[in-house]
């Protein structure tokens, strides 16, 4: 069987995970009264099995899934991004400079980020679990990853490592809640105070790490004693959180997109951007490479204000 048969079934069996998705996401108001979100559970087009946008429940439309890439295309960028982040983080994770054990404590949250993680957290789950069907998955979000992230980091007890590998990617990650806000998609959020709970958390995802570095708590510079130069140490960290992000969304969140035919984390068609800068086959490839931009921009501003930060110490000590 040659490597193209092979790739033409293995779209077969990824495309019947889901036979109901169209092959274009629907139109995102109504334009004919009876615009179609999905076809039935078989692949059914007729009026009998086929999901009228209008009959969905309210906020659902927007983030209908589709097969707007083939699935030969998922195929191949699901083999290709969970190999090759899987071996950055196999290769990497070893090389990680040790964070000593006996200074754990200073990387346990203040008691203000346990109490406001904790009430967010919950008002979260609240709002995912009394939204529309398949709305709970959308606790896969980037933002919402990091706020389970800082509510392990509350809650769960863990060694000072891992502690430490989870502020080194949260850090980067903020990049994703200062996107969050600048440029908002609340088309989904129809419950009570949901739109400005929705600024409020990703306001605090930006500014949990600022006071936590502000107060010496976490560091992004080489730890004391590590062999690493602040070059590759930066390198590190941010090959890295590119790493675990590819591996999470291209392995986790594609198969419950198709399963579940939600388009989360526009995983499975781009978001509405200015004159479709990021549409068509590539577009997870330019949302990839924006994601890598982004998480290297923030990194570096970390690493530049905390040497500033430092050397205005240093020089406010000198008499």
């Amino acid at each position: 069987m040659s490597s193209n048969q092979l790739l033409s079934l293995a779209g077969e069996l990824v495309k019947s995970i889901n036979p109901s998705l169209l092959s274009s996401p629907p139109p995102s108001t109504e334009l004919t009264g009876t615009d179609v979100c999905y076809l039935g559970p078989n692949g059914e087009n007729d009026r009998e099995h086929i999901v009228y946008c209008k009959d969905l429940p309210e906020g659902l439309r927007a983030m209908v899934g589709s097969w707007y890439l083939d699935p030969e295309r998922h195929v191949v960028e699901y083999i290709a991004f969970v190999a090759l982040s899987s071996l950055i983080i196999i290769s990497l994770l070893p090389r990680l400079s040790r964070y000593p054990q006996s200074n754990a404590t200073s990387l346990t949250p203040p008691t203000t980020i346990k109490v406001t993680t904790f009430i967010i957290y919950v008002c979260q789950l609240i709002y995912k679990l009394n939204g529309y069907p398949g709305k709970i998955l959308f606790m896969a979000m980037p933002c919402n990853v990091l706020w389970t992230m800082w509510a392990s980091l509350c809650f769960i007890p863990m060694t000072a490592q891992t502690m430490h590998i989870m502020y080194q990617l949260i850090v980067p990650y903020t990049s994703l809640a200062i996107v969050a806000v600048a440029t908002p998609d609340t088309s989904d959020l129809t419950m009570f105070l949901e739109v400005p709970f929705f600024f409020a958390m990703h306001y605090l995802l930006i500014l949990y790490p600022l006071c936590l570095m502000r107060t010496g708590h976490i560091s992004v510079l080489p730890l004391p004693g590590s062999k690493d130069g602040l070059v590759v140490n930066f390198l590190k960290w941010w090959v890295l959180a590119c790493a675990y992000f590819a591996f999470f969304y291209f392995g986790v969140a594609v198969p419950l997109c198709l399963r579940y035919g939600i388009n989360l984390n526009y995983m499975l068609s781009p978001p509405p951007n200015p004159g479709d800068m990021v549409s068509g086959p590539n577009f997870r490839l330019q949302s990839t490479m924006c994601c890598a931009a982004a998480f290297f921009f923030v990194q570096f501003l970390a690493n530049v204000a905390e040497i500033f930060s430092q050397s205005a110490v240093k020089k406010m000590k000198v008499p």
